[in-house]
Formats: C-alpha cells, structure tokens, sequence
C-alpha cells in the first residue's frame, strides 16, 4: 500500500466512531512504534482520550482500554507517567464547564430550597407563619443569612422569638 492510502487509511481510522476503529488504530500504533516507547506513549494516551471522547459506555470504554492496555505495552517509567496522565484527565473530564446561566440557576436553587426548609420548620412548630414573616424569609438572597434563619427556626421558643430574630437583622 503506498503511504498515501496509508494515510487517507489512517484518517478514516482516527475519525471513525466505530469501537473496532480503535482496535485498528491501537494495532498499528503498535507496529509503528516499536522502536519508539515515548511515541507509544504518546499515542495510548491519544486513543484512551479518544474512548472518553466518543461517548461510549462505561462498559465499552473499559472493555477497549484492556485491549490497549495489552497490545500497546509501555516499559514501566513510562507507564507509571500514563497513568498519572490518565488519572489527571479523568479529573478534568468530571469537572464539565458550567455556564453563568447555570451556576445562577443552581444558586436560585439553593436559596429557594433553604426559604422553603426555614418556612416549613417554622410551620411544623408553631402552626401558622404570619405573612410578614414568609415575605421576609421569601426575600432573602444571602444564605448565610437563611442558614442563620434555619438554625433558629429549629432552636427558638417561639413564633414572636422568631420575629425578633428578624427584626434584629433588619435594624
């Protein structure tokens, strides 16, 4: 086969979402560098990502990474650095970007979570909250101050006990 079909083979290869394209790959990343263990290196690193990459299950990934792991032998520095490599971008892949929109999403989440939990405490312990009281709580936005309210709603005596804690922090 003369190198350009060769290459074009290897693109196809590269690009292929197919499993079995990895198995390929890995075979002839494993004859080409057979003289050359910081190249292999280079490209088992390449083709583990490339499992992450291709959204293949748990299973699949796992499965196809015990063949690499068998045919692209590293002598042991260097497998000692792949896996280091391996760990490092398995913490990076876990650790997904979050958009503004989101991050704010999830905080609104919170806050309205903790309203609802110092409200209820409230209700459970003392019947009726007055509307004053839910309106003050339903417009907190600072959670160390809901926190505050949490632990106090739990702790207090009292509905009026409750109120002064409120009308504490408001003055």
């Amino acid at each position: 086969m003369n190198s350009e079909k060769l290459s074009v083979s290897n693109r196809m290869v590269r690009e292929s979402t197919n499993p079995f394209s990895v198995v390929v790959m890995a075979h002839l990343k494993t004859k080409a560098t057979h003289r050359n263990p910081e190249s292999r290196l280079h490209w088992k690193l390449s083709l583990t990502r490339r499992l992450f990459e291709r959204g293949y299950s748990r299973e699949d990934i796992l499965g196809l990474f015990r063949f690499l792991d068998w045919v692209m032998v590293l002598p042991k520095e260097l497998a000692h650095s792949f896996i280091q490599e391996v760990r490092s971008y398995e913490e990076v892949q876990k650790m997904r970007y979050v958009t503004s929109i989101e991050r704010l999403a999830k905080e609104e989440g919170i806050l309205e979570t903790n309203r609802e939990n110092v409200i209820k405490i409230l209700q459970t312990r003392f019947g009726v909250v007055p509307e004053p009281v839910v309106e003050v709580i339903s417009g907190i936005e600072d959670l160390s101050v809901l926190q505050t309210f949490f632990t106090s709603a739990i702790t207090i005596g009292s509905i009026e006990e409750f109120q002064q804690v409120i009308n504490d922090r408001e003055s």
